[in-house]
């Protein structure tokens, strides 16, 4: 049933799995930006963290040649982390 599945909706699946990990990163660095005002290099360490990516930080990092990014990434990175553990029992409780 997945080969068929992805026969009949293969390339609305793909756009649907950009849209779906692109939109919530822009949307971040947006309201990073203009809302809250934080220095771009903690703006990047905040999107790696919430996307709980440690290689996006030291990616970040080291193009920066800085580790003021680091700030940004430790509360996002926990408070991604728990929401990941909480999201997943949730689903599986709502879905059982």
């Amino acid at each position: 049933t997945f080969v068929s599945g992805i026969k009949e909706v293969g390339v609305m699946l793909f756009v649907m799995g950009i849209v779906a990990t692109t939109l919530p990163l822009m949307i971040s660095m947006f309201l990073g930006a203009k809302v809250f005002k934080f220095h771009p290099a903690i703006n990047l360490g905040c999107c790696a963290g919430s996307r709980t990516t440690t290689a996006a930080l030291g990616a970040i990092t080291s193009s920066l040649q800085s580790s003021v990014p680091a700030m940004g990434y430790t509360v996002t990175y926990a408070i991604g982390n728990t929401l990941l553990i909480l999201m997943g029992v949730a689903m599986v409780l709502l879905f059982v």
